[in-house]
């Protein structure tokens, strides 16, 4: 089964998991408050005068702290659909799993 669950993650879900985040994330008030603060943090980020290496240390730093996040939503997001289709199919509610 857990071929038949990571085929369909793989082929069918991608652009419905963004588009069913990005919909709720719009909605959160949270979630807008803390993106309206990142970008005014991001401004005044901008105007301090720093070294270009130093500059360049704390934009990868960032960039990477960015994409470990985006990551372990996506993760998080595919193990929580697993553990649906998992459970529907352990309580009958799902029959045939290719199996």
């Amino acid at each position: 089964m857990d071929e038949f669950v990571k085929t369909l993650i793989k082929d069918h879900l991608g652009s419905f998991m963004d588009k069913s985040r990005d919909r709720l994330a719009l909605t959160d008030e949270d979630y807008v408050k803390d993106n309206k603060d990142a970008g005014i943090l991001e401004n005044r980020y901008k105007a301090l005068s720093l070294s270009e290496s130093d500059r360049m240390v704390i934009d990868d730093y960032v960039a990477c702290l960015l994409s470990r996040e985006s990551l372990m939503a996506d993760i998080s997001y595919l193990s929580g659909v697993s553990d649906c289709i998992k459970l529907l199919h352990r309580i009958g509610a799902i029959k045939d799993l290719g199996e």
